[in-house]
C-alpha cells in the first residue's frame, strides 16, 4: 500500500468526519501521497478538522464536482457521501475510504447492512466476538486500521452509500490504483432489513436495495432477516451461503440444537432488537463461538445513544429518545416497543418517503392504547394529514421544545414520551445525534 501511494497526488473529496474524509487524508498522507481536499464548504466551517488539514499543509479547494481538481491529481478518494450524479463524466482514477480499508486489511471482517437496525447488529455482534466494531456510525474503518493494525478482525458497519462505492457499481472503484487484484471479501454479511430510505441520494428504490444487497456477492457467508429471502434473485438463490438460522420466539432464542439464551439476557428494548440479535448470534456462532458463551456475552451488549435510550424517569413519565429511527418502519418498531399511554414526536426533512404505512399502524394501536402523535418538521403537515386520513388527531409543534410540552400534556396520569421521527433530521438539526441530544436535555426539565 505504501508503494502504491507514495508520490501520488491524492484528492480526497468530501472531508466530513463521519464520512470518513479525515480519515483517508491522514491515511495516504502517513503513506507517502500529496494531499489536497475538495469540499463543498470552507475549511472555517469544519473546525478542527479543517485546522489540522491546514497544520499538515493539505491544499483546501472549495466546490463540488466540476471543480478543475478533479482532472489534476492521480487518485480521487471520494466520501461515501458524494451521490452518483455529482460525479463528472470524465475523471482521474477514484476510490472511497472504504476501497483503501478493503485493500489495506488483512484480517476477518464482516459486513453489517440494512435500511435499519445495522448499528446495533453490529454491537451486539462485536460484543459476542470480541472484535472491534467500525465504520459508518462509528469510528471511520481507517483510523481503526491504524490503531488495531491489519491483521485484526473487526466487524465493519456498512451504509448503502459505501456499499455502493465498495461494489464497483459505477466504475469508480474498479479503476483505482489501491483496489486489491479481487472484489473487497467479508467472512460474513448481515442485512437486517431492507425499506424505504436515502432517495435523496440514490436515484430510486432498487438502486438504494441493489447497493445493499451486492455486499452478498463479496461474503462467504450471509445471515438475512427472513422478509429478504423471497428478494434474492436467480444469481444468489444458486449459490446460497446462509448461515444457520437462530429463531427467537418471544422468551427465547434457539438453533436446531436447542435453547441458546433467554430474551432477558439482551438488554435492549424492542422485538426488532431481538430479531437483530438472533442474526448476529447466528453469524457469530458460524465464526467460532461456543454455544455456552452465548448468553454470557449478550448479557454484556449495552445500548447506543439515541436508539430506544432512556434518557429521563421522573412522575410517572418515562423520556425515551430514538432519534435514530428515520424511516417510518424504524419509528413504527420503535412505537410497537410501549404498552401503556405514549406520546410520540414524529417528523423532520424529507427524504421521499410515504406516510400511508405509519399512519394505518398507528390507527391499529391507539385501537388497544391510549397513542397521542405530535408532528414537527418539514413532513409534519404530510404525517398530520395521513392520520387524519384513518380517524387519528395529532397535535402540530413548532420546535421540538413545543413537542415535548405537548407530549406531556398529552399524558396527564403518566406514560411515555417517545422521540422516534420517521425522518432525517436536517430541517431544523445537524443531525440526528443533535436532535436526540436536545429532546435529552428537554426531558431532564421535567
Amino acid at each position: 500500500m505504501s508503494s502504491v501511494l507514495a508520490g501520488r497526488r491524492v484528492l480526497v473529496w468530501g472531508f466530513g468526519r463521519h464520512g470518513g474524509g479525515l480519515a483517508a487524508a491522514r491515511f495516504c498522507a502517513a503513506r507517502g501521497a500529496t494531499v489536497a481536499i475538495l469540499d463543498a464548504k470552507a475549511p472555517a466551517d469544519l473546525g478542527p478538522d479543517a485546522v489540522e488539514a491546514a497544520a499538515r499543509g493539505w491544499i483546501w479547494h472549495q466546490g463540488d464536482g466540476r471543480h478543475a481538481a478533479l482532472d489534476h491529481c492521480d487518485l480521487i478518494v471520494a466520501s461515501p457521501a458524494i451521490p452518483p450524479r455529482a460525479w463528472p463524466a470524465v475523471h482521474a482514477p477514484a476510490t472511497s475510504p472504504e476501497g483503501l480499508f478493503c485493500a489495506a486489511h488483512r484480517g476477518q471482517r464482516v459486513a453489517v447492512t440494512g435500511t435499519k437496525g445495522k448499528s446495533t447488529t453490529a454491537r451486539i455482534l462485536g460484543t459476542l466476538l470480541g472484535w472491534e466494531v467500525a465504520g459508518n456510525s462509528y469510528e471511520p474503518l481507517l483510523d481503526v486500521l491504524e490503531r488495531v493494525g491489519p491483521a485484526a478482525p473487526l466487524v465493519c458497519e456498512l451504509s448503502s452509500f459505501q456499499l455502493y462505492y465498495l461494489s464497483g457499481a459505477t466504475g469508480l472503484v474498479k479503476e483505482a490504483p489501491v483496489q486489491p487484484d479481487t472484489m473487497p471479501g467479508f467472512s460474513a454479511a448481515i442485512i437486517t432489513s431492507l425499506a424505504v430510505d436515502h432517495l435523496d441520494w440514490h436515484p430510486d428504490l432498487d438502486h438504494y436495495h441493489r447497493s445493499k444487497m451486492g455486499v452478498l456477492s463479496q461474503a462467504q457467508a450471509w445471515a438475512l432477516a427472513p422478509e429478504i429471502h423471497p428478494r434474492l434473485d436467480a444469481g444468489y438463490l444458486s449459490q446460497s451461503r446462509l448461515v444457520p438460522a437462530v429463531y427467537f420466539n418471544g422468551q427465547a432464542f434457539s438453533d436446531a440444537a436447542g435453547i441458546l439464551a433467554s430474551r432477558e439476557d439482551v438488554p435492549l428494548l424492542g422485538v426488532h432488537n431481538a430479531r437483530n440479535a438472533a442474526l448476529a448470534i447466528a453469524t457469530a456462532l458460524h465464526l467460532g463461538l461456543e454455544r455456552t458463551q452465548v448468553a454470557t456475552r449478550l448479557a454484556a451488549v449495552r445500548p447506543l445513544p439515541h436508539r430506544l435510550e432512556t434518557v429521563h424517569a421522573a412522575a410517572g413519565l418515562r423520556f425515551v429518545n430514538d432519534s435514530i429511527a428515520t424511516t417510518p418502519e424504524s419509528a413504527l418498531a420503535g412505537i410497537a416497543s410501549f404498552t401503556g399511554p405514549l406520546a410520540v414526536i414524529l417528523g423532520g426533512s424529507d427524504k421521499g418517503a410515504t406516510w400511508e404505512l405509519l399512519a394505518s399502524t398507528i390507527a391499529r394501536q391507539a385501537a388497544s392504547q391510549h397513542l397521542v402523535p405530535v408532528v414537527i418538521g418539514q413532513t409534519g403537515r404530510a404525517i398530520a394529514a395521513a392520520l387524519a386520513q384513518v380517524g387519528i388527531a395529532s397535535q402540530g409543534a413548532a420546535t421540538l421544545v413545543d413537542a415535548v410540552a405537548l407530549a406531556v400534556a398529552a399524558l396527564p396520569g403518566g406514560g411515555t414520551v417517545l422521540l422516534s421521527p420517521a425522518c432525517a433530521s436536517f430541517d431544523m438539526f445537524q443531525g440526528f445525534e443533535e436532535r436526540g441530544r436536545i429532546f435529552a436535555e428537554l426531558a431532564r426539565k421535567w
